[in-house]
């Protein structure tokens, strides 16, 4: 079991097309530490543990539901 809050279904399908195009975007994400900020590409975004997961150009990866916008679009929880 997981605390993972899915996100919806369009911003997943958002994600999906960042990492397909290799767009650089603004990334905002949430960790327990602090918020944090990157203009970055999405490298992948993929699902493990009962989470999705989104891997940055920075090295970093992000638990779908930490991200705060991407692209200047904000994080869209499922219904």
């Amino acid at each position: 079991m997981t605390d993972y809050t899915p996100i919806a279904c369009d911003f997943h399908d958002r994600l999906e097309s960042w990492a397909v195009r290799r767009e650089a975007v603004e990334v905002l994400w949430r960790a327990p530490e602090a918020e944090h900020a990157a203009r970055t590409t999405i490298e992948d975004v993929f699902a493990k543990d009962g989470a999705d997961w989104v891997r940055l150009g920075t090295g970093e990866t992000v638990r779908a539901d930490a991200l705060v916008s991407v692209g200047g679009v904000p994080l869209a929880k499922a219904c």
